[in-house]
């Protein structure tokens, strides 16, 4: 590939496809061991805590490292990068330290309305699992490190560890019956992560020196452009925290049913979205320094346009096939038919935003590009307070396909607000002229969904072995992706013709294009 955003967003999508699949094992280990119940949802509150808190200090830390780098003389690269570790590694102990003497102070803000047993196996999870703090902050400067240096496929792969001791820590805690070893797999796995990323870091010219000097003018400029990236995050999380408290009342299992529907909801953008933003950051970084606003929004406009015909035929499929694909993915084991028929149903609500998500990735990375962090702060304090009044209203009539649907509302809300600002401060960004080919999209999408309707009622995708569950969805998804592109192709639409344009040959092209004729 010619296009390095390409070719990277290329190694990204390989890379995080593996991830995913690991990613899909450990949810289906978890799932089939221990079901959608007390102990499932003990340990994904367990595991989310420390991301979901540090998520004020990491996130904000992480996000700026690579635009300030940049700014950075060569001289002072490496001194600029060694003061943050410190800086996150006092952090990090701090936090470690104090939460591992008082675990039930985050289950209670979290998920105070969990059952008593689940509340105590949290507790002991947690005591445990807070350690992954220090490697978890560090692990994030050593990651945007290593994409600045373009190693974007050990950036990413590492994480595959915490992964695969999570597996082992599952299997054995059901064999020897002792519950605390799945919190040692998941601490174990963050250490070996982050002692990878260490060490294929220095390999790229990262040599740690111990030094803490919060003078530093590049620190400091940071710690300013932090503020509304640290504001940002914890509307973030009190959203989190709004809605694991709030599915907490429901039925044991829900924690659990939302968990993995959103690990399903965010392979798409995993493999999309994140895929193109990681790719493009340090592009878009360099641009925004260099002030090349028309280049920089020329890439912006080609990565919208260009997801569209892609993310919204999934939409609808999800939608339309959410009860096999969480059977064929988890139910197995202690997982059972009414654990599929829950995630199934909050995955339908989740994929109603799933556009909006993988924009929002591309989106706040122009705003953080350019040194904006305001904007996304503010969108998103007013997207998610609306999405926590959402979630009160819909709780009581739609229960858990309310917390999901109040979620999706939220985010398509802030790719609203977020491209409205970009649109008055970039200019017209092109898409009034993209109008047409995406209403091209959304019919093949319709026909595709009617197509896939009508076989899905032929088949029984449900009430079948798994066997004929697998290859009966997989022919429906099959045809459907068929019909979806044989209309593009007979609609002539841009998208499919660049494809095409991509991997034919060029007589073979000739001769599709006079048939187009």
């Amino acid at each position: 590939m010619k296009n390095p955003l390409l070719r990277f967003s290329f190694i990204v999508s390989i890379t995080t496809i593996l991830l995913r699949m690991l990613g899909f094992l450990r949810e289906m280990t978890l799932a089939a061991t221990y079901g959608a119940g007390i102990v499932s949802d003990a340990f994904v509150i367990a595991m989310t805590i420390p991301g979901v808190v540090l998520a004020l200090i990491s996130g904000g830390f992480a996000t700026l490292y690579i635009p300030q780098y940049s700014a950075v003389s060569s001289e002072d690269k490496n001194r600029f990068t060694s003061n943050i570790l410190t800086l996150l590694l006092f952090v990090g102990l701090l936090f470690a330290i104090f939460f591992s003497l008082n675990p039930q102070i985050l289950v209670t803000i979290f998920a105070s309305n969990l059952v008593d047993e689940s509340f105590g196996l949290a507790v002991m999870f947690l005591r445990i699992m807070v350690w992954s703090a220090i490697p978890t902050l560090l692990a994030g400067i050593f990651r945007a490190y290593l994409q600045i240096k373009n190693a974007f496929f050990i950036a990413l792969i590492s994480d595959g560890l915490i992964n695969v001791f999570i597996i082992a820590a599952t299997l054995a805690g059901k064999a020897t019956g002792y519950l605390y070893i799945l919190s040692i797999g998941s601490l174990i796995g963050n250490i070996a992560s982050f002692l990878v990323l260490a060490w294929f870091g220095s390999r790229n010219g990262l040599h740690y020196k111990p030094v803490l000097d919060l003078r530093d003018k590049h620190l400091r400029s940071m710690f300013v452009l932090m503020i509304p990236i640290i504001l940002s995050s914890a509307v973030g999380e009190i959203n989190q925290i709004v809605d694991k408290n709030l599915a907490s009342s429901l039925a044991t299992g829900t924690v659990s049913a939302l968990n993995y529907s959103v690990k399903i909801n965010n392979v798409v953008i995993s493999l999309v979205g994140s895929a193109i933003g990681v790719a493009l950051f340090p592009r878009l970084s360099e641009l925004a320094t260099d002030n090349d606003i028309k280049t920089l929004k020329r890439h912006l406009v080609t990565c919208v346009k260009g997801l569209f015909p892609i993310l919204f035929p999934i939409t609808v499929g999800v939608i339309l096939l959410a009860e096999p694909i969480i059977r064929i993915l988890l139910e197995r084991g202690a997982f059972n038919a009414s654990d599929t028929k829950l995630t199934a149903e909050c995955l339908q609500m989740y994929a109603v935003g799933l556009i909006a998500l993988n924009y929002n990735v591309i989106l706040s990375k122009i705003f953080y590009a350019r040194r904006q962090s305001k904007w996304p702060a503010i969108l998103s304090a007013i997207s998610v307070a609306i999405g926590i009044i959402l979630n009160l209203i819909l709780i009581g009539p739609m229960k858990h396909k309310g917390l999901a649907l109040a979620t999706s509302t939220s985010s398509t809300l802030f790719f609203a607000l977020m491209l409205i600002v970009l649109r008055k401060q970039l200019g017209a960004l092109g898409f009034r002229t993209a109008a047409k080919e995406l209403v091209k999209v959304v019919l093949a999408s319709a026909f595709m969904g009617i197509a896939v309707v009508i076989l899905s009622q032929r088949f029984q995708l449900i009430n079948v072995s798994y066997q004929l569950c697998l290859f009966r969805t997989a022919l429906t998804v099959a045809v459907g992706a068929l019909v979806y592109f044989v209309l593009l192709v007979l609609m002539k639409t841009e998208w499919v013709w660049d494809i095409l344009q991509r991997i034919l040959p060029n007589a073979l092209m000739l001769k599709v294009r006079k048939l187009g004729k």
